[in-house]
């Protein structure tokens, strides 16, 4: 072999490497963060997955997303957290586009919109997206039976 291919494989294998090691030390990390979580509240969460709340158009900070009876609740690796009550939900939505209008490859877009109108957004996984539209699919529907099952008099 050349001296110049010898090198360019070199730096592609430097490249593949400054890619992947980053992404599989966050991953752990955040298994470590839903362990601890698990750990410490019990069976309280009805879906726990990795996900990275979006922050910015190109920013995305790296944690995980828990549905709870009575909240969706995210716990970023570097202290980021929010919390939204289920009751305070107006909208959910899903799909391979961020509002700002990026386009996602091999993920997934969460977007739960607050009764404010504030709007969150959490990239997914793809297998971890359709866990979370058939969990909030089913609060849904069990939402609007129970807004049925009210009597209002005069009607």
């Amino acid at each position: 072999m050349t001296t110049p291919v010898v090198l360019a494989a070199a730096a592609l294998v430097a490249v593949a490497l400054f890619i992947a090691v980053p992404r599989l030390l966050l991953r752990r990390a955040q298994d470590r963060l839903a362990a601890r979580l698990l750990a410490e509240s019990g069976a309280a969460f009805k879906l726990l997955t990795r996900a990275e709340r979006v922050a910015g158009k190109y920013r995305r900070a790296p944690g995980v997303l828990g549905l709870t009876e009575e909240a969706v609740s995210f716990q970023g690796l570097f202290g980021e957290t929010e919390v939204l009550p289920t009751f305070r939900i107006q909208k959910i939505a899903t799909g391979h586009r961020l509002a700002s209008g990026r386009r996602l490859l091999r993920q997934e877009v969460l977007r739960l919109t607050r009764s404010s109108g504030e709007e969150l957004e959490f990239v997914l996984a793809p297998a971890s997206a359709g866990a979370w539209r058939s969990h909030l699919g089913l609060w849904a529907v069990a939402e609007r039976k129970a807004a049925m099952d009210q009597v209002t008099p005069g009607r």
